[in-house]
């Protein structure tokens, strides 16, 4: 095997695949409809088809890595994420374009659970949370990459796919090569199921799963309705101020998520996951007042103007606190636009500040010959959250508002604070690397 940091980075450059290939095709929805003779609904279904299996195959494809290795299912999955591109870009029939994005969808959920739960086999608790930092930020630079990249092809679609699929071969060659040194696995197959049962019998895991569940269902719910609501009554912005939104906001996510995996190994897994999620909620407590509110709600006036006036004297907790509040109100009292362009991106720094240390506690909580189960359960549920958080909340936000629709996603990542706490609680063992070696003493 290749020194540990290479094989890091491989696993981070495969992670980035997966969102890529489930983001590709949105910029180029048009393009499809007329190369297929379809409608919307067919290539949306499509997005949704590639999800699914992303969200049921990972339920246990992790599991399979803690038998036979995690070299197998990482390379397998590559061949079929693969094979599903090139498969697409040779059709002209819409079923099986949306067969072979059923396949991609496999092939990446049969590889992504392992690349965590190799990362937290190469790695310790001391460095383990910038290392899922690193992935983290990878994923979210790989959403925006797509958009990029498929706005760009989008009338060179079918050479873009094949240059896909010819990537993903490549780095599957190379992964096999590379990796033969990895965890082999016990090859017990009963213990493939026995292992799946205990795991999900911990406690931990499973708080950690419904945390990871809560925090990419409100996320995506509500990039999902916020799109559609600042296009219509009251707000009537236009697209292209819509996608800057978004965009400013991914942006930012990848750079706090970059940053939150060195506050993970300075400040601890709980601490650092439970600041990003109240983040994210205060956040959208203060979005929800300003669709109730649009006029100013709050007489700002009477903090005083920190950058106009003389400050001797404060100090600097109090200077700090007040600037902060100044600047918060004073966006919330400003146009739609710049309320939401900051508040949203707010809103992404604070869920960015969570999934290091989730996805570090994710493979902490258990012992090393389950990690890969865990990262099963955890991914699974994670992405299921994706996969049903647009329809399952498009019918709060039609009859209950955009307000409703804010207030109850900063409720339940209000949740992720008491899931975080009982993962960590000292009723959970947390395995550290030191215990491990007194237990193998």
């Amino acid at each position: 095997m290749r020194s540990v940091r290479f094989v890091l980075v491989l696993m981070i450059t495969i992670g980035t695949l997966g969102p890529i290939g489930g983001n590709l095709i949105l910029p180029m929805v048009s393009v499809l409809k007329n190369e297929f003779y379809t409608d919307i609904s067919m290539i949306m279904l499509s997005v949704t088809l590639f999800m699914i299996p992303s969200a049921l195959v990972q339920f246990f494809s992790g599991s399979l890595s803690d038998v036979y290795g995690r070299r197998p299912p990482i390379v397998v999955g590559l061949v079929i994420y693969g094979l599903g591109f090139i498969l697409a870009s040779t059709t002209s029939n819409i079923w099986w374009f949306i067969a072979a994005r059923v396949l991609q969808g496999a092939g990446n959920a049969l590889a992504t659970p392992v690349l965590i739960a190799v990362i937290g086999d190469l790695t310790d608790t001391m460095n383990r949370g910038r290392w899922m930092g690193f992935y983290s930020s990878a994923l979210r630079a790989g959403i925006a990459l797509a958009s990029l990249i498929g706005g760009v092809m989008a009338y060179q679609w079918r050479a873009l796919f094949v240059a896909m699929g010819v990537i993903s071969l490549a780095i599957a060659a190379c992964s096999w090569v590379c990796l033969g040194g990895l965890k082999g696995g016990v090859r017990v197959e009963s213990e493939l199921v026995r292992n799946l049962k205990k795991t999900v019998m911990n406690k931990g895991v499973l708080a950690v799963s419904v945390a990871g569940f809560i925090t990419f269902f409100s996320y995506v719910a509500l990039i999902s309705i916020t799109s559609d609501a600042l296009t219509s009554f009251p707000y009537f912005l236009d697209p292209s101020s819509v996608g800057l939104i978004l965009s400013v906001s991914g942006v930012t996510g990848i750079i706090s998520a970059f940053l939150a995996g060195f506050l993970a190994d300075r400040f601890g897994r709980r601490t650092i996951s439970s600041v990003g999620a109240l983040i994210a909620s205060f956040s959208l407590v203060v979005l929800a007042a300003i669709t109730i509110y649009p006029s100013p709600f709050f007489p700002f006036y009477y903090i005083p103007n920190v950058l106009g006036q003389d400050v001797k004297g404060i100090d600097i907790q109090t200077l700090v606190s007040m600037f902060v509040l100044q600047s918060l109100m004073r966006t919330a009292t400003s146009e739609a636009f710049a309320q939401f362009l900051v508040l949203m991106s707010v809103m992404g720094i604070g869920i960015s500040l969570t999934w290091p240390a989730l996805l570090a506690l994710s493979v902490e909580i258990v012992p090393p010959q389950q990690r890969g189960a865990a990262s099963s359960i955890f991914n699974g549920t994670r992405f299921l959250g994706y996969a049903i958080a647009p329809t399952v909340f498009a019918p709060v936000y039609l009859q209950a508002g955009l307000d409703a629709a804010f207030f109850l996603s900063a409720i339940m990542l209000g949740l992720v604070v008491g899931m975080v706490y009982l993962a960590t609680s000292s009723r959970v063992r947390i395995f550290e690397e030191n215990e491990e070696l007194k237990e193998a003493g």
